[in-house]
């Protein structure tokens, strides 16, 4: 038997294949960064909760993070707590009326996004913990996350593109649901 420090070698034998120069697997020591929190990822509690994977608009320069339509929140401005780790952040939460207006207030959620050093390609995961009319409470998770350029690129092509059916339909004349299934269609001839 001939063995390889470079690769791995299956030989045949009457009693099956037997398997060389097998690499022993590499451990982690700990965690995987040294952003202070990351040791504290927990598992969920069970209350409701969404996700976001961090993109261009939602830190530099725009710092925009809407808040999910499918948990039931106030329709008002109201007092919110995001904690993370062993520290927390006061900022406002914004439910302007339709559901597509909710989000938490650019100077702090700002605030929060640079103090953990959030970057695109991250995932937070935002859990309620408590909600009033008077005031919201998030229990936010962080998983780092490198996610691949042309992943990203695509989502935000995709995110482009919707954005700009949705002005088409919004304006009059616009290819909205009721008139895109009206309108007529051409008759190609041979």
């Amino acid at each position: 038997m001939s063995t390889s420090n470079s690769k791995v070698n299956f030989i045949a034998s009457s009693s099956g294949v037997v398997i060389e120069n097998i690499a022993p697997l590499k451990t982690v020591s700990g965690p995987t960064t040294n952003l202070p929190g990351d040791e504290d990822i927990q598992p969920l509690s069970g209350c409701p909760f969404y996700h976001v994977i961090i993109s261009k608009s939602h830190i530099y320069p725009a710092f925009s993070m809407p808040v999910s339509n499918e948990l039931a929140l106030p329709s008002a401005v109201v007092p919110a707590i995001l904690k993370y780790g062993s520290k927390s952040w006061d900022i406002q939460y914004c439910g302007l009326g339709k559901s597509y207006n909710k989000f938490f207030n650019h100077r702090g959620w700002k605030k929060f996004a640079v103090d953990n050093h959030l970057e695109v390609g991250d995932a937070c995961v935002f859990e309620l913990k408590e909600s009033s009319e008077e005031k919201l409470v998030f229990q936010v998770q962080i998983l780092r996350g490198d996610l691949p350029e042309t992943f990203l690129k695509r989502k935000e092509k995709e995110k482009e593109k919707k954005k700009a059916r949705a002005k088409i339909a919004e304006k009059p004349g616009g290819k909205s649901a009721e008139n895109r299934n009206s309108a007529e269609m051409p008759i190609l001839i041979d």
